[in-house]
């Protein structure tokens, strides 16, 4: 903005050049996420499993998908296509001074996430759980519902701060050092650590710039898998003298 307001005074002539065109950004800091171990991903969602099976199901995919928070509460029933084994993730759902609102995603740009055999099965699980809570309110159950909703008739999402609330809560019961964002990290060192390239883990967590952002924030983990990669080939090629080692 203050460059945009003197490169405009440059052009009236009111100033002869502009001085924040010459402005450095200070240095930021690598970032560091600190995702739960795999253990430590075990016991969450199998304690969110313990408490209730919505819950159970939030988490778990949290955890699969990599989905800001924002962008699962957002999810309707007419967004998940259990017969393709799709996501699709259209939205954002924020709650700030009060005020609940629906927006684009951080990119603005949708993005479809293919979802395993077992996450369409729970999914499944949880879609006859709400419509059978929404027709016991003798209301028909319409695919604008949400996917995750404290209310019986699933018209409104959850509250976002309260869905965080909840899961340090759970996490401190577990003694483990956590936030709900982390479960975001957890999915993408994850999908790295088993060989995933870039492009594919940038896509599914909705990354902008082709996977510049995954490789800035996950530039560690990059590294070690690509230690794993190394030692893979390796293994596989032959070492000299190999071919007579045997020979009599």
């Amino acid at each position: 903005m203050i460059s945009g307001a003197l490169a405009a005074a440059v052009r009236w002539e009111w100033i002869d050049s502009n001085p924040a065109a010459e402005a450095k950004k200070p240095k930021q800091p690598p970032p560091q996420p600190q995702p739960p171990t795999a253990d430590e991903g075990t016991r969450i969602v199998t304690a969110a499993w313990e408490q209730d099976l919505a819950w159970g199901m939030l988490i778990w995919l949290k955890m699969v998908t990599g989905a800001r928070r924002g962008e699962l509460l957002a999810l309707r029933w007419h967004d998940v296509h259990l017969d393709t084994g799709v996501l699709e993730i259209r939205r954002n759902f924020t709650r700030r001074n009060g005020k609940a609102r629906e927006k684009d995603t951080k990119t603005h740009q949708m993005r479809r996430i293919s979802l395993d055999p077992a996450t369409v099965e729970l999914l499944d699980a949880h879609r006859r759980n709400c419509q059978q809570q929404v027709e016991s309110l003798a209301v028909a159950f319409n695919e604008s519902a949400f996917v995750f909703s404290y209310e019986a008739d699933h018209s409104r999402p959850c509250n976002p701060d309260g869905i965080s609330h909840r899961y340090a809560k759970m996490c401190a019961e577990l003694g483990i050092k956590s936030h709900l964002h982390t479960l975001r990290h957890y999915s993408a060192t994850e999908l790295i650590r088993s060989g995933v390239d870039i492009r594919t883990v940038a896509g599914r967590l909705g990354h902008g710039g082709g996977g510049t952002t995954t490789l800035r924030v996950y530039a560690a983990w990059v590294a070690e898998s690509d230690k794993q990669a190394a030692n893979l080939l390796g293994a596989r090629m032959p070492r000299p003298g190999a071919r007579g080692a045997g020979a009599n």
